[in-house]
């Protein structure tokens, strides 16, 4: 057995203590909600967005539309004119099947 004394047994206990107090303390940080953290509720009423009248950083809101693409959307529009219904945006590259379906519940071509 380890021959050690009492005050090294003291010293291993506080470092022992120690340790758990910050392992209980970083837990405690992982799941206690960070106030500076905006939170969004999943149940609100969206907001669609206009595709005849969004601008290219609405458009980026949108799921899979970056700059290129939103870009792309404007220009499409201002060539073309506007969108009669939303399905056209499948004319747009890069937009197909897939993308299309992802955002179709979340733009208008309606005020």
């Amino acid at each position: 057995m380890l021959d050690i004394s009492r005050s090294e047994k003291n010293f291993i206990l506080a470092l022992l203590l120690i340790g758990l107090s910050l392992t209980a303390f970083s837990y405690y940080k992982k799941v206690t909600p960070d106030p500076s953290v905006e939170t969004v509720d999943i149940n609100a009423p969206c907001v669609l967005i206009n595709i005849n009248r969004a601008n290219e950083f609405e458009l980026e809101r949108l799921p899979g539309i970056g700059p290129v693409m939103a870009g792309d959307i404007v220009s499409h529009r201002e060539t073309i004119g506007e969108f009669t219904e939303i399905a056209q945006l499948k004319d747009i590259k890069g937009i197909g099947n897939k993308k299309f379906e992802n955002i179709k519940e979340l733009v208008t071509i309606g005020e």
